[in-house]
């Protein structure tokens, strides 16, 4: 895929950026965010404001740049059987099969020594794609499967916008990837909508359809056993019982064609208790515009973090134990060995909270120098300046 010249540029990220899980890791799979490990045993806590707020207006039309313009109506969209009959009951919603889904794909992220799950879409024939950047957060090797013909790729992350939850994909070794079709038009209220995607890691794609309840909603979003919340604002929230695993994928109108990117539902395991949100096809395509431009934003980075080449697990009574130290690693450098407890970063306290350490680390580019804090397993407390080296994960 051509990029811009002199592309990646230097990233400069946002402490706004907070980087949430939602969904992207199934079943009993475990998914490594930042330096820790996160167990996601089922849907993770996704909690509606307590007055979610929603515009009097109806959903304005995207901003329809250059891509938007080519992807439009692009063909026939993805085949939902709109005719079949409704869910009924108080589970979940299984959802319909999905034989005909040019341009969806499955993902595939390796997270440490396990795996992890979503979707996503083609955006050009040369394998510019999108999911949501909590699929590939923290993984070290991202892998697509076309969901018709089910030929596997490797991909690796160009950029990503954290706070809108959006990774812009490079897939390799492609020229003629079938691409999405999307529509142009805004969604309103009652329309009929199916969110598409690998539901639960099943290895193919299933449709479950809804009704559009609401535009530009905002919710309150946390990752499961995490107490720090982020705000997602402008979503299109949905009836449809959306599970893990369609993270990434897309909402379709009842044409087949992609309005929105699934990013989050509620938390619940019965059908009315469950609701989907989707981002906007606009603001999704405006972070991939803005990737593709080469210049960063407080919430669009691109390339790679910095990282001490640390592994570390939270423990609640020690706090942020370093578990394991890369050879040559700016961690190594300064000192740190298995066993040390990290205690701050930059004068920053990480409260044992392993996520909060991966931020305060993470939201500095590669060379950066960060003020290292910790304790030693004899009781020592030491304090040292590292250099920051490139992160092996996303």
């Amino acid at each position: 895929m051509n990029v811009p010249p002199g592309w990646p540029p230097r990233r400069r990220r946002s402490p706004l950026a907070l980087a949430i899980s939602f969904f992207g890791v199934l079943g009993a799979l475990v998914l490594a965010v930042g330096v820790t490990l996160l167990v996601a045993g089922r849907m993770v806590d996704v909690v509606g404001a307590p007055d979610p707020v929603v515009s009097a207006r109806e959903a304005a039309p995207p901003d329809a740049g250059a891509l938007a313009q080519e992807l439009a109506g692009a063909h026939e969209g993805v085949a939902v059987d709109w005719d079949a009959p409704a869910h009924a009951g108080s589970e979940l919603d299984p959802g319909l099969a999905v034989d005909h889904a040019p341009g969806i794909l499955l993902v595939e992220t390796v997270l440490g020594q396990r795996m992890g799950t979503g979707t996503g879409m083609v955006l050009t024939p040369e394998g510019l794609a999108l999911t949501n950047y909590h699929v590939v957060e923290d993984s070290s090797e991202v892998f697509v499967v076309e969901a018709d013909t089910g030929e596997r790729h490797t991909a690796t992350v160009l950029g990503r916008d954290a706070e809108h939850d959006v990774a812009v994909l490079d897939v390799h070794g492609v020229t003629d990837l079938p691409v999405a079709s999307v529509s142009l038009d805004p969604v309103r209220r009652g329309d009929e909508v199916a969110a598409v995607g690998n539901g639960r890691g099943q290895g193919h794609l299933t449709a479950v359809r809804g009704t559009v309840l609401g535009t530009d909603r905002s919710i309150m979003a946390a990752s499961q056993g995490s107490d720090e919340y982020a705000r997602l604002t402008g979503l299109i929230q949905t009836d449809a019982d959306v599970v893990p695993g369609y993270s990434g994928g897309p909402v379709v109108d009842d044409d087949g064609q992609v309005v929105g990117v699934t990013v989050a539902a509620s938390d619940g395991t019965g059908a009315q208790e469950v609701d989907g949100f989707a981002i906007p096809l606009g603001v999704a395509l405006g972070v991939v515009d803005q990737v593709l431009s080469g210049e960063e934003t407080d919430t669009v980075s691109i390339g790679a973090d910095g990282a001490l080449g640390i592994m570390v697990a939270a423990d609640p009574e020690a706090g942020v134990v370093v578990m394991q130290v890369d050879a040559d690693s700016a961690a190594e450098a300064i000192g740190l060995v298995p066993g040390d407890v990290v205690l701050a970063v930059d004068g920053q306290a990480v409260e044992g909270n392993a996520s909060r350490m991966s931020r305060l680390v993470n939201d500095h580019n590669v060379g950066d120098r960060i003020t290292v804090t910790w304790r030693t397993a004899s009781g020592e407390v030491r304090e040292a300046e590292a250099v920051l080296q490139e992160a092996v994960v996303n």
